[in-house]
């Protein structure tokens, strides 16, 4: 059957029959469909000249103008969908609600207003004719025109007869179900022989599929057929009500309707860009994933990275034509096999980039002395990992498909293809490379667990207690922390409450404040409300069963909820600032009470005793924010907290919290992160 239809299309291709199976089967259909829908697109053209009234045009302009900006706002406001057929094939389409305004003007002033629908697929049509250059895509966009012309000329005189049939009138005389059974039949009728006229291109394209042995599923058939038609006329029974606005209301009930379709579309185009966006990043993620694992379970060298290649990297980006070399021209890589990329102009270029670049069409490539016609296009360099040396190029040719490429698209695959160029330049490494590798993401994966289970020992509920607000924040700088926290439910009702600090950083202190945590823990519920005791007995049980020289300072605050009476003892930490509502200008500081945790056996401990008012607050916190710093290598100080602090009592824990940990964002920039951040907010409710 093949060699038959191959037959009929190289009349008109004569080029058809030495391309590759793929392309030939998409030219094959190109051609066919155009040969089946040309005598539909000009009967319908005849049809609509015959039944056109060109009275309207002098009769009410102002209404026409307003349907052409409406569509053309509409079509602005377009949202698509695409679909993965198979390797490097996908299913795309895009839509518009400007149907509405289209079949609203049918019902109002009749088959005449068709002819905007004909202008509107003339225009983009030859929009599209002035952008493209090859051959092929030519056809595709011939193809589209005829099937478009077709679909809206033909498929709705055929309903407009019928609505005739049924009595209909125009313009719709009334909201009835008497008027509104007559359209919406129009509607439907007029969707069943879109697909009609749509259904013999995708017969062969299913066929096509098949032959290329990427059959889809019936499921995924029907998603293809809804993106190819549905898209567009979901809302034309929405027209109906558009329609009766204006007849009912007059034309600015029938805008402001018009306005909430309009809202509408912006949320599907806002929507079709996110789940195309979601879809891309999901795919990407999964492939690479898989390349990596390929990877690492290959034997070192560059040998096996071509076969590694040609299994994972197909339909890991969005449609294209992507090449992945070696200078000068060693391919490791080429999808599709026919394509021949002029790699020896682009190299020299890419031997002097360091990072990920996007270019639109409107672009002029920098490889090149002029500006010509490009699809969008992605480079990377794959550079050596120690020495940052350029060694190869990745380059990928994006399909126009129904996503429009723009700057913010491209730059969403950025991260995608570096990861993708890393991966490369890793396996293109020696052994001993190889293995530091994978010793590397085995000791991220600990340290990830690390964190995990270190980050399950901190409280997510906090004590619902009336008259006070909790706070609690811990930013680690790192993927496990020295810092912890804890709020410990007590006896009569009272609360314990713990901030530490462990010295130095790294998965050792992150085990030693998961020990430090647990004893402070226990201690503080079997010995109840006395803090000196608690550190006393956690310090010696440190001292007898741990050998390591690190130590904690930490903070132990007993709270009697009822009367605000706080007990606490600071082994050394940071001293927490009690900011009083009745005396804003003088904070009292909870000083050092005792030495840190772990220095010492036998140490003296002591309690000291302070009274939360109402309307008061206590700030608790880690070394990470007086000594965060930024690239001046200026300190936050405890002066500012301070500072923050005052500025913001009277609001609410949260807001205070929020509100300090927004003053040391801003303060140290984008300046390295050093120290963990704890951050605790106790206040009492006026």
């Amino acid at each position: 059957m093949e060699d038959r239809l191959l037959s009929i299309a190289k009349v008109f291709r004569p080029e058809l029959e030495t391309m590759s199976v793929e392309r030939r089967l998409a030219g094959i259909g190109d051609v066919l469909t155009i040969l089946y829908s040309s005598p539909l697109a000009l009967g319908g053209l005849i049809w609509l000249i015959r039944v056109t009234n060109p009275n309207l045009i002098l009769e009410d302009p102002i209404l026409l103008l307003i349907f052409v900006a409406l569509m053309v706002i509409f079509d602005y406001l377009k949202f698509f969908l695409i679909v993965e057929l198979g390797p490097n094939r996908y299913g795309s389409a895009d839509g518009s609600l400007s149907g509405i305004v289209l079949w609203s003007a049918i019902l109002l002033i009749g088959p005449s207003a068709l002819w905007l629908a004909v202008i509107e697929a003339v225009y983009e049509s030859i929009a599209e004719w002035r952008r493209i250059t090859s051959s092929a895509e030519r056809w595709n966009l011939l193809r589209n025109f005829i099937l478009n012309l077709a679909g809206v000329t033909l498929a709705p005189l055929i309903s407009l007869y019928f609505y005739q049939t049924w009595g209909g009138t125009y313009p719709l005389s009334a909201l009835d179900l008497e008027t509104i059974l007559p359209a919406l039949g129009t509607v439907f009728i007029n969707t069943a022989f879109f697909v009609l006229i749509w259904a013999g291109y995708l017969w062969f394209s299913i066929w096509a599929l098949n032959i290329l042995r990427t059959k889809p599923t019936f499921r995924l058939f029907i998603t293809f057929l809804f993106m190819a038609i549905g898209m567009n006329h979901l809302g034309h029974p929405f027209a109906i009500l558009a329609a009766a606005a204006f007849i009912q209301n007059g034309l600015p009930f029938y805008l402001f309707f018009m306005a909430g379709m309009l809202l509408v579309a912006f949320l599907a185009k806002r929507l079709s860009w996110a789940a195309e966006g979601s879809r891309q990043q999901t795919r990407m993620l999964e492939r690479l994933e898989q390349l990596g694992r390929a990877i690492i379970n290959a034997p070192p060298g560059e040998e096996s990275l071509p076969g590694i290649l040609e299994e994972h990297a197909p339909n890991m980006f969005p449609a294209g034509n992507l090449v992945v070399w070696t200078f000068p021209d060693q391919i490791l890589f080429k999808q599709p096999e026919q394509w021949a990329p002029d790699l020896d102009t682009v190299w020299p270029w890419l031997l002097r980039q360091t990072e990920v670049q996007g270019f639109l069409p409107k672009e002029t490539l920098p490889w090149t002395d002029q500006y010509s016609n490009h699809s969008p296009a992605l480079t990377a360099p794959i550079r050596e990992i120690e020495s940052g040396q350029t060694f190869g190029g990745f380059y990928l040719e994006l399909h126009t498909l129904a996503q429009p490429w723009e700057h913010r698209s491209l730059d969403a695959l950025v991260p995608a293809v570096q990861s993708f160029t890393d991966q490369v330049a890793s396996a293109m490494h020696q052994s001993v490379v190889y293995t530091r590798s994978l010793d590397y993401l085995r000791v991220t994966q600990e340290l990830k667990m690390a964190g995990d289970i270190q980050a399950s020992l901190l409280p997510t509920v906090f004590p619902n207690i009336h008259g006070w607000q909790f706070a609690m924040t811990l930013e680690p700088a790192g993927e496990t922390s020295g810092d912890f926290f804890d709020i410990i439910p007590l006896a009569d009702g009272k609360i314990g409450i713990v901030v530490a600090d462990v010295m130095d950083k790294g998965v050792g202190p992150a085990m030693y404040m998961a020990i430090s945590r647990t004893l402070i823990r226990t201690y503080a519920i079997e010995l109840d409300s006395q803090p000196d005791t608690v550190f006393f007995a956690t310090n010696e049980r440190i001292l007898t069963d741990t050998t390591s020289s690190l130590f904690v300072t930490a903070f132990y605050g007993v709270l009697n909820p009822q009367t605000g009476e706080l007990t606490y003892c600071n082994a050394g930490h940071n001293p927490p600032y009690l900011l009083r509502s009745q005396d804003v200008a003088n904070t009292e500081a909870l000083v050092r009470n005792a030495i840190p945790i772990g220095i010492v056996e036998d140490t003296t401990w002591g309690n000291d005793t302070i009274l939360i008012e109402p309307g008061d607050a206590l700030i608790l916190y880690t070394d990470g924010i007086p000594e965060a710093a930024n690239n001046d290598g200026k300190f936050f100080g405890e002066e500012t907290l301070v500072q923050v602090a005052k500025a913001s009592l009277g609001q609410t824990a949260g807001d205070l919290q929020a509100n300090i940990l927004d003053a040391v964002h801003h303060f140290v920039g984008d300046a390295p992160k050093h120290d963990d951040i704890t951050l605790l907010v106790l206040v009492r409710d006026k």
